[in-house]
């Protein structure tokens, strides 16, 4: 199973709650795991806060060891 650094997902606490593909997400799920393009209007609109861990930056593809 891929962990969440190497798939990019990033942890969000919840502020507000939210529906988001059909599912309602109420800050009584304390967090939630999305991919960083789905998170930039949920963050303006103050939904979400900002990621708890960063993902690891990947190394670039010429460098390679």
């Amino acid at each position: 199973m891929a962990t969440l650094n190497q798939t990019g997902l990033q942890d969000h606490p919840i502020l507000q709650p939210f529906r988001l593909n059909g599912r309602w997400y109420s800050p009584a799920d304390n967090i939630i795991t999305l991919h960083p393009t789905q998170t930039a209007f949920l963050l303006m609109n103050g939904k979400i806060g900002k990621p708890a861990q960063l993902p690891t930056q990947q190394k670039a593809k010429g460098q390679q060891q």
